[in-house]
């Protein structure tokens, strides 16, 4: 980047060409080469030398303040750069809901900030549609929603994810293979609430049932919870149950449906620095999480 002001402004303030170049790291020669071409861009002689060392001529006085609003820029420039490179106070903001948060994000946020540690993350919670809205608003820079049931926003696929019966440890058909949804449909039924669009209850209606739903539950653990005190059953995605179904039983379902989640964003090009370094990064970083909690 050409930093002739800087070098001219150390010039002004050490009143020698020698003391520049020490305080600067260059040779004598460059800090002397790089003050002669200002004077050739400027059409003047902007510094002259006496026995009390450098000092600006006429027109070196005049054109003083426009170096030194230069040089100013310059620095909060390279500042710029660097914090971008660093993502220093860059705030990356997230719409997402429990189950990506837990299973992808918390790793991924965490081996980002081993590279970025002063990058800092807003993660807001919602179901599909609520997330849709704040990325349509701007309120999140990008978010993860199942593009099935999104529109107006750009859509990137991450990884499907098949539900699953789960149902108390005390159930008898918690010991089968698998279940049916027709074995399911007049039991208790603890409802994951997924906004105004629901898998599982698209599932059921696709097969003409109808299941006894006794509570909806934005929060996945706490639908655990219940299952485990035997309140009922529900279903759930099977990633979201890596590492905590050991008090319950985990039963695939005979007609089989899953969810896409995708990465979404209003407009990539406008997303920040900071926001398509964090995306890069789940990119790569992501099919190595997601295959850690399917083992």
């Amino acid at each position: 980047m050409d930093n002739r002001c800087q070098i001219f402004l150390q010039v002004i303030e050490s009143r020698s060409f020698t003391k520049a170049a020490e305080a600067l790291g260059y040779s004598q020669p460059a800090v002397s080469q790089a003050v002669h071409s200002l004077e050739e861009e400027t059409g003047t002689v902007l510094l002259t030398r006496d026995r009390s060392g450098i000092r600006l001529t006429k027109d070196g006085e005049a054109f003083l303040p426009y170096f030194q609003a230069v040089g100013t820029a310059e620095k909060a420039l390279e500042e710029k750069k660097k914090e971008m490179a660093g993502l220093t106070r860059a705030v990356i903001r997230i719409g997402t809901f429990t189950s990506v948060s837990r299973n992808l994000l918390v790793p991924l946020i965490h081996d980002f900030e081993e590279i970025y540690p002063e990058a800092r993350f807003e993660l807001r919670q919602g179901e599909y549609d609520s997330i849709a809205a704040d990325i349509r608003s701007g309120r999140v820079d990008f978010g993860f929603v199942n593009p099935e049931f999104v529109t107006g926003i750009e859509t990137e696929p991450v990884y499907s994810d098949t539900m699953m019966a789960v149902l108390p440890k005390s159930s008898p058909l918690g010991k089968q293979a698998a279940v049916s949804l027709m074995q399911l449909e007049h039991l208790p039924y603890i409802l994951l609430d997924e906004g105004e669009h629901s898998v599982a209850l698209k599932a059921f209606e696709n097969y003409h049932l109808h299941p006894d739903i006794r509570y909806k539950v934005t929060d996945d653990y706490s639908i655990l919870t219940m299952v485990q005190k035997e309140m009922g059953y529900s279903i759930l995605f099977r990633l979201t149950l890596a590492g905590y179904a050991k008090d319950v039983a985990v039963v695939p379902i005979t007609e089989p449906f899953e969810r896409t989640i995708a990465l979404a964003w209003r407009n990539y090009d406008a997303l920040s620095y900071a926001a398509k370094t964090f995306l890069s990064f789940i990119r790569k970083h992501a099919p190595e999480v997601l295959g850690q909690l399917e083992r």
